[in-house]
């Protein structure tokens, strides 16, 4: 490896800011779970729609912008079609429910019955769209609730 820092490229944002805001209308899903499904990370996708303390984020790694512009509604509605195996996703349900989310809120935001909600709770396999939209519940849960899915001392 040289002394020489590579750079990264980077792009204008705006562009991939109306992408991201025509899927987000479109699909009617959070934020978070577009940024899971074009694997990028959630920090970015949220400083791109909303700014990072009032300013609008101008530029993007070229690496980012490729892969936000490569996430279309096909692979969209795809993700209501792929099924995963479900381990992780009841992981993060457990612990929603255990941090106090009530069941019927976190059923309507991953898009179930409170019945398929608790099924899935023992199910071995899962949608990939529910698993990204537990993923979503639990980053902006723990976004409002900083404390929320640590581990409790014993007593």
């Amino acid at each position: 490896m040289t002394a020489q820092t590579a750079e990264i490229v980077r792009v204008g944002a705006d562009p991939f800011r109306a992408h991201l805001g025509m899927l987000l209308d479109r699909t009617g899903l959070p934020w978070p779970v577009l940024a899971f499904l074009a694997d990028v990370e959630p920090v970015l996708v949220r400083d791109l729609l909303f700014g990072d303390r009032g300013r609008r984020l101008s530029e993007l790694p070229l690496s980012a912008a490729q892969s936000l512009f490569a996430l279309d509604e096909q692979r969209v509605r795809a993700s209501a079609h792929r099924w995963l195996p479900s381990r992780q996703t009841r992981a993060d349900l457990t612990q929603l429910l255990a941090d106090g989310f009530p069941p019927a809120s976190l059923a309507r935001y991953c898009r179930l019955t409170p019945t398929e909600l608790r099924c899935l709770l023992g199910a071995p396999r899962c949608l990939e769209l529910t698993a990204l939209l537990a993923r979503s519940a639990r980053l902006q849960y723990a976004a409002l609730h900083p404390h929320a899915g640590r581990v409790r001392a014993a007593r």
